[in-house]
């Protein structure tokens, strides 16, 4: 008789639709439909303004948030951390096609995005977010599509980036450690490989979860 491998259990990273950040402050109780809006008014405001002191205030005022709000800035920053090649490749572009004003406001631009959505993500209930998005897409309706598959498919895609930036990383870790740092190959098999077991445990999860009924 064929025993049934039980399946492994999913790593923090790996979760599919993320961490929470700890706390019961302002910020965690207000509803997901007012941050998700006050998050949509806060990116106008960083690309329609285009001055570096506005978008450098926008991060200082990210971080600060986050403080008076008691979230862990190592949680907030973390996706930062995953991404830092890639802000990195930006810098460079930035300071090579423009000027540094020019490039110093684009990154902030950029940081300050990034970092406003990441602490609304840290802030809400991940089924709030689902819900948001549901009654955003509700009037796709006449269109065939299913609102709450599709909210739900948006939030699981944000969420991967950090897992598929840090499969990146650890792929180009360990092709220099064998000597294969120019290997094209060498990084992006194991890229592709960790997408495909990401996509299995995040399809087991949602057949837990009742697929069907959202």
């Amino acid at each position: 008789m064929r025993v049934r491998r039980r399946p492994r259990r999913l790593r923090a990273r790996e979760q599919v639709l993320g961490r929470r950040a700890p706390g019961s402050g302002l910020l965690h109780r207000s509803p997901a439909g007012l941050k998700v809006a006050a998050l949509a008014v806060f990116t106008a405001v960083i690309l329609v303004v285009r001055e570096p002191v506005v978008s450098a205030g926008g991060v200082v005022l990210v971080l600060l948030t986050a403080l008076a709000v008691q979230v862990p800035l190592r949680m907030l920053l973390a996706l930062l951390r995953r991404l830092w090649l890639l802000l990195l490749v930006l810098i460079v572009l930035q300071m090579l096609l423009n000027d540094p004003l020019t490039a110093v406001e684009v990154l902030s631009r950029i940081l300050a995005a990034l970092l406003a959505a990441q602490l609304l993500i840290l802030t809400t209930e991940p089924v709030e977010l689902v819900g948001v998005l549901r009654v955003l897409l509700t009037p796709l309706k006449i269109f065939g599509v299913r609102p709450g598959r599709a909210a739900l498919a948006a939030l699981i895609m944000l969420r991967s980036i950090p897992f598929l930036a840090d499969q990146f990383h650890q792929a180009g870790q360990q092709a220099a450690a064998r000597g294969l740092e120019r290997s094209l190959r060498a990084r992006t098999v194991p890229l592709l490989l960790g997408a495909v077991e990401r996509a299995r445990d995040t399809g087991r999860a949602l057949s837990a979860r009742g697929i069907d009924q959202v």
